[in-house]
């Protein structure tokens, strides 16, 4: 099972990867830098993604734009998402749990990475 990293932020990305790594969390991760990026690399791989763990703030299209699509299609809808993002407001997370009601967790920037573990070890394998 493959985990897609999908942020715009190359030092989120790569420290996102080094807390999982460091956890002897030991799935393949692909990396895509926005929504537009994570969908090409979702099409090309989504018979082996098991997580999305998905920044909501990016160029070309964002982490709900990104959430909101992928719903609609049944064979990747089913994918457990956790967002990490800085949007922290009750609002954003009601927003995203409207979009993706099996949201499978809501990691808020800055973080510990006990925080972000507790969401992912529950999903991989």
């Amino acid at each position: 099972m493959k985990i897609l990293v999908v942020d715009d932020s190359l030092l989120d990305r790569k420290l996102l990867i080094r807390i999982i790594k460091n956890a002897d969390i030991n799935n393949e991760i692909l990396q895509a830098e926005n929504g537009e990026d994570a969908l090409e690399v979702l099409a090309n791989n989504y018979k082996d993604i098991g997580l999305i763990l998905l920044d909501w703030q990016m160029p070309k299209l964002s982490g709900i734009e990104f959430m909101t699509g992928i719903m609609r299609v049944p064979v990747v809808a089913t994918i457990p998402i956790i967002m990490v993002t800085a949007s922290g407001s009750e609002e954003n997370k009601k927003l995203a749990m409207s979009v993706n009601p099996h949201l499978a967790g809501y990691v808020v920037k800055p973080f510990k990475p006990d925080e972000l573990l507790a969401a992912v070890k529950p999903h991989v394998r």
